[in-house]
């Protein structure tokens, strides 16, 4: 077991700390080492820059939520293919509950032009994006699941499932020039056990029917 050294490690949890609130863009190394009660010169020793730093931020945070999806897929493995795809969606809903803030942010840094947000996202499509593509082609092989562009299907469980999470628990959070009326929808959008009914419907409308668009 690796001892992080006590240094590295107040940067980091100080790090992870400003990111949820300020995002990636929003983290100055000046301010950051003062918060943390080192001096510069540590932080070019232990990290080098700014971007390694983030780098290995954003990684220190998603290597966990990462194994905890494959953790969840291995513990499955005696399931169905649509069985193990719903439990690693409802790990998803539960991840997105508890990393709301950081994952907000880090869409906002993207969007924001953040080179170290950027470089995060372009390798995800290697990732748990691949891991729940494999799950859903194997859903379809096992005919749980409609034949078409797996991507597609993909697609629409996200919309249904994270993007309102994140919407709600985001921009929308604390959005009072909306009117009365919309909060409980917004409401609906973040409550994880509403985002747990949206999959059951997503999942049971992409069963092959008659009639939904099944190929030969």
């Amino acid at each position: 077991m690796t001892i992080q050294n006590p240094t590295r490690q107040r940067l980091l949890e100080q790090g992870l700390q400003i990111c949820r609130q300020q995002g990636l863009r929003g983290l100055k190394v000046r301010e950051l080492a003062a918060a943390a009660g080192v001096n510069l010169g540590s932080f070019v020793y232990h990290f080098g820059n700014r971007e390694q730093f983030l780098d290995e931020l954003v990684e220190l945070w998603y290597a966990p939520l990462y194994q905890a999806l494959s953790q969840t897929t291995q513990a499955h493995d005696h399931d169905t293919p649509l069985q193990r795809l719903q439990a690693v969606l409802e790990q998803v809903i539960w991840l997105l509950e508890q990393n709301s803030a950081f994952v907000s942010q880090l869409l906002a840094d993207s969007l924001a032009g953040e080179a170290a947000a950027r470089r995060f996202a372009l390798k995800l499509p290697w990732r748990h994006p691949k891991l729940i593509l494999q799950l859903i082609v194997d859903a379809q092989r096992a005919g749980e699941l409609v034949q078409d562009d797996p991507r597609h299907l993909m697609l629409f469980i996200m919309m249904a499932l994270g993007m309102p999470m994140l919407l709600a628990r985001g921009p929308l959070h604390d959005c009072g020039w909306l009117p009365d009326a919309a909060q409980p929808l917004i409401a609906k959008m973040a409550d994880p056990v509403s985002a747990r009914q949206r999959l059951a419907w997503a999942l049971q409308g992409l069963k092959p029917t008659i009639g939904n668009g099944v190929t030969s």
